[in-house]
């Protein structure tokens, strides 16, 4: 079973997003191996069912016996699966006597182990880049992975209470957030003659056998002779904050801040075009975060080394991150630090991380920005996470998905988002701006920028 502070972690998440009301909403809860009793604003009791041990080591394995029960979510629009503990004789209902709701079925573990990412403490079984595999998920193991799961959980939580025990609470609903965000692992297209030659020939004419391509690439490449500013990678750059300020959205540029010789060396952070490119998007509003490099999402020395890198860069603290390859330690690995225990140390104060690359959708069971859970230390921790809910190579490397389907997708998650009043946190890199994949740009992200347009 889960600790005391964990249900107290979970519970205030859930019932901000169940109740927005201006103060958050007060409550107390007592438990006992059967049930979690949360007394709400003195005046009205939600008691939960809870798993037993037994229960948590099934759930937990992925291994819930199967079919699974579905409620219809709060919106009536899909199915929401739930669990209840196997003592409650198959099929409970929901009752209310007086003030007090009994609910059947534990809305709090599963949602702790999503927000907690407790389900990516097993070191084996993760990729090349040792990452936690979707295929390992409880998301994947039932299902769920495009459905805000905790947040649903929320909003039926919102509509029982609200329905059944009839407070007079006035909600101030969130707005959903559409939120750009842009990884700038290559800030150059062209660095030399003989650099670009290989780009345009190898990989435009040889890989690619795109006449058009070359023609273009061409062209990229005498305006950038004339003008390294006019690089189309660094153009791209710009394109996408103005893309962002025609359509009224605040955009987070994640840069690098490497030197020359280091391992995954792209572009020096010392290079004047980049803090000049940092400053620009600065004066426009847009955020600027580090993009951690390949290494330091498990090395605190590197990890703090690049941030005041960027900081000297971009003239101001760094409070923001996304690691490299979205590569994340949800423990340590001693003598290794695990990347919460980095930020902490570096004063990180906002992630936008916790994505799967392999499939778009809800690794952590939300699109509300809540506080990541310090698992070893049984605690909440002051750094938020902005869950990452589609990046651009999801759609096409590892789905390869086309241009219908990939909208397809991306409009079912941002409409989950947008009823469960929660963000939708896109990532799309500058490079993915020219050449083949120009096409896919100005059919999937510009019409999805569009549409949020006030």
């Amino acid at each position: 079973m889960i600790s005391s502070n964990a249900i107290q972690y979970t519970l205030s998440h859930l019932l901000k997003v169940a109740f927005p009301l201006r103060q958050p909403i007060h409550f107390t809860f007592e438990m006992n191996e059967q049930h979690v009793s949360v007394r709400l604003a003195d005046q009205y009791v939600l008691e939960f069912a809870r798993f037993s041990d037994e229960e948590f080591d099934i759930f937990r394995a992925g291994k819930w016996p199967t079919p699974l029960r579905n409620l219809k979510s709060a919106d009536g629009e899909t199915d929401i699966p739930v669990f209840a503990p196997a003592r409650l004789n198959g099929h409970p209902d929901i009752t209310v006597e007086s003030n007090r709701m009994k609910i059947p079925f534990d809305l709090i573990t599963p949602s702790f182990l999503l927000l907690s990412r407790e389900e990516e403490g097993c070191r084996n079984n993760r990729d090349a880049h040792d990452r936690f595999r979707y295929e390992n998920s409880l998301a994947h193991h039932y299902g769920f992975i495009h459905l805000p799961l905790v947040d649903e959980y929320a909003m039926l939580l919102r509509k029982w209470v609200l329905e059944q025990l009839t407070p007079d609470w006035p909600l101030f609903k969130r707005t959903s957030q559409l939120i750009p965000t842009h990884d700038i692992d290559l800030f150059h297209r062209f660095q030399n003659p003989w650099q670009a030659f290989k780009s345009i020939v190898g990989r435009d004419l040889l890989i690619e056998r795109n006449w058009s391509a070359v023609q273009n690439s061409f062209h990229e490449y005498k305006q950038w002779r004339k003008d390294t500013r006019e690089d189309p990678y660094t153009s791209a750059i710009h394109e996408l904050a103005d893309v962002s300020k025609k359509n009224n959205l605040n955009p987070v540029f994640f840069f690098k801040a490497q030197i020359p010789g280091e391992s995954d060396f792209q572009y020096s952070i010392d290079d004047p075009l980049v803090s000049q490119c940092i400053s620009t998007l600065q004066e426009a509003g847009a955020e600027v975060g580090l993009h951690g490099s390949y290494g330091s999402y498990n090395d605190a020395e590197l990890f703090c080394r690049e941030k005041e890198r960027l900081e000297k860069a971009s003239g101001g603290p760094v409070m923001c991150v996304r690691q490299h390859y979205l590569r994340y330690s949800a423990h340590p690995n001693p003598p290794k630090d695990s990347t919460l225990q980095i930020w902490q140390k570096a004063g990180i104060h906002d992630d936008y991380t916790l994505g799967f690359a392999e499939q778009p959708g809800f690794r952590c069971g939300t699109c509300h920005p809540f506080p990541l859970y310090d698992t070893e230390n049984d605690r909440a921790t002051n750094i938020i996470e902005h869950p990452l809910i589609v990046m651009d190579g999801s759609l096409f490397d590892y789905l390869h998905l086309n241009i219908t389907d990939s909208n397809a997708l991306i409009d079912k998650l941002l409409y989950r988002c947008q009823v469960v009043e929660g963000d939708f946190i896109i990532l799309w890199h500058n490079h993915l701006l020219s050449r083949s994949y120009r096409n896919l740009f100005e059919n999937i992200y510009l019409p999805l920028i569009q549409k949020q347009t006030t």
